[in-house]
């Protein structure tokens, strides 16, 4: 199915704009040692175990048990599936949601390896890198939802009888 029906280039560039901020905005929580602080001035008392991990200089084992590991996965997930998602909302063509995935899923790691180098207090993790790639790929799945179904609408209330 190829994408006849985009939103127009401004909302598009604005879109990317988004995108943009959303990956450097992951980029600079991923990466800063005031990351726990971050989190909770924003999202209060429903991080304390993750930024505990956070906190941890690095031993996640000790801030947090096995069945814990989940809420920060959640963080993970999240972040990176909302920054696809906009990512492929921004270039709005198959081959560009596919590059913009590879494109975004490698600074996902990129980042999460660099925790390990820049950072002080962040662990890098395979877990944590994991989840950055399911959120991408829930990312992509999400855009090419929208993309079938803006599609499918505009090719019904644009056929002519």
């Amino acid at each position: 199915m190829s994408l006849v029906h985009r939103p127009p280039i401004g909302l598009r560039v604005l879109i990317a704009l988004l995108g943009f901020g959303a990956v450097l905005a992951n980029a600079a929580l991923l990466l800063s040692d005031r990351a726990p602080g971050v989190l909770r001035t924003l999202f209060g008392d429903s991080v304390r175990r993750i930024t505990e991990r956070l906190d941890a200089g690095g031993r996640a084992e000790s801030a947090l048990g096995a069945t814990d590991i989940g809420n920060d996965s959640v963080v993970h997930f999240g972040l990176w599936a909302v920054a696809t998602i906009v990512v492929g909302l921004a270039v709005w063509s198959w081959v560009g949601l596919a590059t913009a995935s590879v494109v975004v899923a490698s600074t996902s790691l990129f980042l999460e390896a660099a925790q390990g180098r820049y950072s002080s207090t962040r662990a890098v993790e395979a877990s944590d890198a994991a989840f950055n790639l399911l959120g991408v790929t829930a990312g992509a799945i999400g855009a090419a939802i929208v993309y079938v179904v803006i599609e499918a609408g505009g090719r019904l209330f644009t056929r002519q009888p």
